[in-house]
């Protein structure tokens, strides 16, 4: 059986704002063999970014064998359309719920389901292999059906995490920065998952190695520009505020 590679297309972040909140996924990219996976599409924002970044491992959308969504929020999965040629996996939990959410949750990408339920879908549950070396764990809590990515990669077990692990800040938290399924699922997935790995693909942060408690960020943009312009005098002043502890926003909208 052939190692798997892991190489991210492009790198997670999270920030939040007085006007809102920013969120951009981690893309990942997984080759076994002549086998390319796709974890995570990304928001619309990004779709430059993503295509140009398969270009870069000279792949194009319709290339890729199989994208796996670790959950239906749209900052994880508005570009699934791109992949017309793909097997698209998703867990029947999370596809069930997105089909019908909640009126209140802005975050589940609806019409989204509409799309992925014409493409060619497949439903995945725990331990499910996608090929050789790559399963499928069931980490619900952030969402109902959100599912992560076990990855053997030589001697090691990769996970890549989605928002069930969205940060390093997860491992000393244990929660996610965000949960709106359910809290003690959400913590039993994060146990689950430090249970079973050192190697985290995050869905919004770097990925990182656990070396006891040292967190060792593995590789990825550590700064990030933001942009305007005095151009027509319209220019925002930006104030960039570090918290020393991020809080977990609990908001149980997907229980109605």
């Amino acid at each position: 059986m052939a190692d798997a590679n892991i190489e991210v297309l492009t790198y997670g972040f999270s920030f939040n704002s007085d006007q809102g909140s920013f969120g951009m996924s981690t893309n990942s990219l997984i080759t076994v063999g002549n086998q390319t996976i796709v974890v995570d599409t990304g928001p619309a924002s990004r779709r430059a970014w993503l295509y140009r970044a398969l270009e870069s491992k000279n792949l194009t959308p319709d290339g890729v064998d199989v994208v796996i969504l670790t959950h239906m929020h749209w900052d994880h999965c508005q570009n699934t359309d791109m992949f017309r040629n793909s097997r698209i996996l998703v867990h029947p939990t999370e596809m069930d719920y997105s089909r019908n959410p909640n009126r209140s949750d802005f975050a589940c990408a609806k019409y989204l389901a509409d799309v992925v339920d014409n493409m060619k879908l497949e439903l995945v549950s725990e331990g499910d292999k996608v090929i050789d070396g790559v399963t499928i764990v069931e980490t619900p809590g952030h969402t109902k059906g959100h599912i992560s990515v076990a990855v053997n990669a030589g001697s090691e077990t990769v996970l890549i995490a989605g928002d069930a692990l969205p940060d390093s800040g997860t491992v000393k938290r244990g929660l996610p920065t965000n949960v709106f399924w359910d809290v003690e699922d959400a913590r039993s997935s994060v146990e689950k998952m430090l249970a079973s790995s050192k190697v985290f693909y995050p869905g919004h942060d770097r990925p990182f190695k656990l070396e006891g408690e040292t967190i060792e960020y593995l590789h990825g943009p550590n700064n990030i520009e933001v942009i305007n312009s005095t151009e027509g005098l319209g220019t925002t002043s930006l104030t960039f505020t570090v918290l020393d502890a991020r809080p977990v926003n609990i908001n149980m909208v997907q229980k109605g």
